[in-house]
């Protein structure tokens, strides 16, 4: 009994002493939650007023929505949570930096693990009690507001355990940080360190990847901690939030509830030995246990100085001398600084020379490993017998979305679609990669691909084909012919489903917009599928597009389906709709045809020729034009129009698969429709845009537009 009243005695005592860490608390979570509550409910009742909603159904589940998005899961709680954790637990056991109180604190008859429990278990209740009275109040308000329902309550459950846990690794963490340092400054910075240092560690990780392999693709993988909280707060609590139901939302948070908890007990018994090894002598001092310090300056400066140094690096266009000299400079400066922070004496910086030493030859080593690609990263290609399967994405990028016409990346579409199972083709070029760089390829394109490994591993990785070499074009059909490539990439090829639900369909030539009936959505999806089984990379690359049907979908989601000359049965299906007609104009439909000669070849340039980079759109930004040197010259005759219109192409009609060269970025061709045609051009332009074939410009239209000086 006595003992009990003892531990009640100094819980309250403790109390007392934190009463303004009290105040704080209760005035962040009631701003947290009460107040952002009563904003967001307002803004719904004044958007109601306006006639926003037409319902009263629809002002009700908007209520809902505002309510569980203020008191649920929030991506700016984190700060709140981290700073709260950091508050309470640094500056509850804040006597342990002051030599005075220690031992004023170890001269009192209280045993020291109980005077651990009572600030641990106090700082506990700061935090519980003012998030629960202020989520009391939030819901009481939310109550009488008519904003909460059955749904509502448990997301608010779901996400107060996730705070409440991550709250608990962030307040043992700063308890832990604490126990190893000796004042306020040090505690702060480690806490912080802590924290985020192995995200920070997989952050520069990354970045010395791309920037110095060629092959490092982010496009399916990242790195991504495996232990850090804050990490799993950023990267996934967005993903929680935005789950339809809240069952789904628990399901998705129960991994990250046990893996806080373990993470949170092991921080928690970690600071705990601290704090029984801690001697009172170690009030005031940088590091707590003098042991520590040589490797704490060697986990610290390394990280630090290299990158300092990568910072340098992309800041200096490459430099890699100026990053490593930077490397080692800051090597050498931090690890003086740390010196000097441990005995906050000048004359200290150059203590430690072994684990200065070993923190020099450390980022040395780091660097020649990434410089060097010493472990091959970049020559990485696997065994076709260790790989099952793999996804990729070549040249083009698709939409895609869900069965709710939500929005789905291409990475992750391909990721979850795809699965090519005839490897040979793709690992050949993979390997054909590593012989060419792309900037000596006639035509590179970058391709994504994931392998699939027997063992259970995924590695992504990216690499340059050469479109333009014959030698690749038998490799690549026998990629994009197969049915995994086709259902991959195109969603046409699988989803039936959004075809019933189309809500508009056009058909353009480049300068007619036909609209197709948007029940015929199954009728199109069928004769397109068919005429797919002809698709490789032969077709798509020596046959340009002669017509495009744009498909729009519910939430704006759209698709467009490019039409080649060889597709009997979607030309068949346009023919009896009456909309197809082909991409060469007929002569007689035509007014006048303007064409316009930039003369690149005598605009000023800025900088190197090699800067300039073709835009696709026929206006090389790297140029500097002089409009005086611009001529442009108006056709009016039918026998003009005949020998300019076989050899144009529309600047709207995709051909990506094509060399960017084989159209004259030089000139720009305009066509203007006479206005008596029966022709059905899009009447809502004055003209259209297109391009010459390169080499393939009249010889009259070359005359005529020449500069004279």
């Amino acid at each position: 009994m006595t003992s009990r009243n003892s531990f009640w005695v100094s819980s309250v005592e403790n109390h007392r002493r934190r009463v303004w860490v009290w105040i704080i608390t209760a005035l962040v979570q009631v701003t947290a939650y009460v107040g952002i509550l009563t904003v967001y409910l307002s803004r719904i009742r004044k958007w109601y007023e306006e006639g926003a909603y037409i319902t009263a159904e629809e002002f009700r589940e908007a209520l809902y929505q505002a309510a569980q998005e203020a008191l649920g899961f929030q991506k700016d709680r984190l700060i709140l949570v981290v700073g709260l954790a950091f508050l309470i637990g640094i500056q509850g056991f804040s006597y342990l930096y002051d030599q005075k109180k220690v031992d004023m604190y170890h001269s009192v008859p209280v045993d020291k693990n109980k005077r651990f429990l009572v600030i641990y278990g106090n700082g506990i209740i700061i935090y519980l009690a003012t998030t629960l009275a202020s989520l009391l109040i939030s819901v009481i308000s939310a109550v009488v507001q008519g904003a909460v329902n059955g749904e509502v309550m448990a997301g608010i459950g779901v996400a107060f355990v996730w705070n409440f846990l991550f709250f608990l690794i962030m307040y043992h963490t700063a308890i832990l940080a604490v126990m190893l340092t000796g004042n306020r400054f040090i505690t702060l910075f480690a806490s912080g360190t802590f924290a985020l240092y192995e995200m920070m560690l997989y952050i520069l990780l990354e970045n010395m990847q791309e920037s110095f392999f060629d092959t490092k693709d982010s496009f399916y993988l990242s790195l991504r901690p495996k232990l850090s909280a804050v990490a799993d707060y950023l990267y996934h609590e967005h993903e929680i939030r935005d789950l339809e139901n809240v069952r789904e939302m628990a399901a998705m948070a129960l991994p990250f509830y046990g893996k806080w908890f373990v993470l949170a007990a092991v921080i928690l018994a970690a600071a705990w030995m601290c704090y029984r090894g801690r001697l009172s002598e170690a009030a005031g001092k940088a590091i707590a246990f003098p042991r520590l310090e040589p490797v704490v300056k060697v986990l610290i400066v390394i990280p630090v100085s290299i990158g300092l140094g990568m910072w340098v690096y992309g800041a200096g266009y490459g430099d890699t001398t100026l990053a490593f000299v930077t490397m080692i400079a800051g090597g050498v400066i931090c690890s003086a600084v740390m010196e000097v922070i441990y005995d906050f004496d000048l004359k200290s910086m150059f203590r430690h020379l072994i684990s200065s030493g070993i923190t020099l030859a450390g980022i040395v080593i780091i660097f020649f490993i990434f410089k060097e690609d010493i472990f091959g990263y970049d020559k990485y290609v696997p065994k076709e017998d260790k790989v099952e399967s793999v996804a990729l994405v070549l040249n083009e990028y698709p939409e895609f979305w869900d069965e709710n016409f939500g929005y789905v990346d291409i990475s992750e579409a391909a990721a979850e679609r795809m699965y090519i199972t005839y490897l040979e083709p793709v690992l050949s070029l993979a390997l054909k990669a590593q012989q060419e760089k792309p900037e000596e390829m006639e035509d590179a394109r970058v391709m994504h691909v994931l392998y699939r490994l027997r063992s259970g591993r995924e590695v992504g990785r990216k690499f340059y084909i050469d479109f333009g070499n014959p030698a690749n074009a038998k490799l690549l059909d026998q990629i994009i012919g197969t049915t995994e490539y086709k259902e991959g990439t195109y969603q046409i090829m699988t989803d039936q489903e959004s075809f019933d639900r189309v809500q508009e369909m056009t058909y353009s030539n480049g300068a007619v917009e036909i609209a197709l009936p948007a029940e015929d959505g199954q009728k199109i999806r069928e004769a397109y599928i068919k005429d797919m089984e002809q698709y490789d990379f032969t077709l798509i690359r020596n046959n340009r597009p002669c017509g495009e049907i744009s498909i729009r979908f519910p939430n704006w989601r759209g698709y467009s389906l490019y039409v080649y000359e060889s597709f009997e049965n979607t030309i068949a299906y346009l023919k009896e709709r009456k909309a197809y007609y082909p991409v060469t104009l007929d002569p007689g439909d035509i007014d006048s045809i303007t064409v316009t000669n930039y003369h690149n070849e005598l605009q000023e340039v800025y900088g190197d020729t090699s800067d300039i980079y073709d835009t696709r759109d026929g206006n090389a930004s790297a140029y500097s034009y002089d409009e005086s040197r611009v001529v442009s010259e108006t056709f009016y005759e039918e026998e003009e129009f005949a020998k300019i219109l076989p050899v144009i192409y529309p600047n709207n009609m995709s051909a990506i698969w094509h060399d960017y060269e084989e159209t004259d970025s030089n000139y720009d061709v305009y066509i203007t429709f006479r206005k008596d045609t029966s022709y059905p051009y899009d009447r809502g332009s004055y003209g259209f845009n297109y391009q010459f074939y390169t080499g393939e410009v009249p010889e009259f239209v070359d005359a005529a537009t020449a500069y004279e000086d």
